[in-house]
């Protein structure tokens, strides 16, 4: 019984990276992607796309049968035989937030090429750089492609333009615009361990492994027959 109570502790140790909410997906642009619905869909589907404070419908698929609500020329969007979304070669204009039979889905972000891709572990600070080409504003604006920028944790320099943020978040994470040009994209890792935590999982373990080996001595003794 004991071993069994050590086992469960330490599987929810190591098992907490598990992400609450709404999943937001950055893809660079001109990939393949295919919008998967939050739950499995039995019948009809409706695919709509939420961007600007409007939703759109995209399109309705029932088995066989796949209508667009959209301009579609290049036929870039098509529908697959479990409920998903394909899109074809994404381009930045398919940023958004999709839902399925009017549940949200995905937050998706299509990186325009040449943009600058960061990738830091929560609770990091990060420095974003205007790109280039902006203009010569002496505090540029900076916007992020969905959300509000939480002020408090981030700041705007005045003397080199950047962009600082202290303690990011997975809910930073996102396509960052300087004076409407786009700076960078930021994802924000959830997860991540320090160096300090490590040693405390290391003693866990090996606590547990003692405590394993010692019941395990314990119950071989008790079945051995004295001779």
């Amino acid at each position: 019984m004991k071993v069994n109570i050590f086992c469960c502790l330490l599987a929810c140790t190591l098992g907490s990276n598990v992400t609450a909410g709404l999943t937001h997906e950055g893809v660079k642009e001109g990939t393949q992607v295919t919008v998967r619905c939050p739950h499995s869909v039995e019948g009809g589907v409706r695919w709509s796309r939420e961007s600007g404070g409007s939703r759109a419908d995209i399109l309705t698929a029932d088995g066989d049968k796949t209508k667009k609500h959209i301009n579609d020329p290049q036929k870039r969007y098509n529908s697959q035989a479990d409920g998903s979304l394909f899109i074809l070669r994404a381009a930045p204009s398919d940023s958004g937030r999709y839902f399925c039979n009017h549940e949200a889905a995905v937050e998706l972000t299509v990186i325009p090429s040449g943009t600058t891709i960061v990738s830091v572990a929560e609770r990091s600070s990060i420095t974003l750089n205007c790109s280039h080409n902006v203009g010569g504003s002496a505090v540029p604006t900076w916007r992020r492609d969905s959300g509000e920028i939480n002020e408090g944790r981030i700041s705007v320099s005045t003397e080199d333009t950047t962009l600082r943020i202290r303690e990011a978040e997975p809910a930073d994470s996102g396509l960052y615009y300087c004076d409407g040009e786009p700076a960078a994209y930021l994802n924000v890792t959830k997860g991540q361990r320090s160096d300090r935590e490590l040693p405390r999982i290391s003693l866990l373990t090996g606590m547990i492994l003692t405590g394993m080996v010692l019941t395990g001595m314990v119950l071989t003794g008790m079945v051995l027959p004295e001779r």
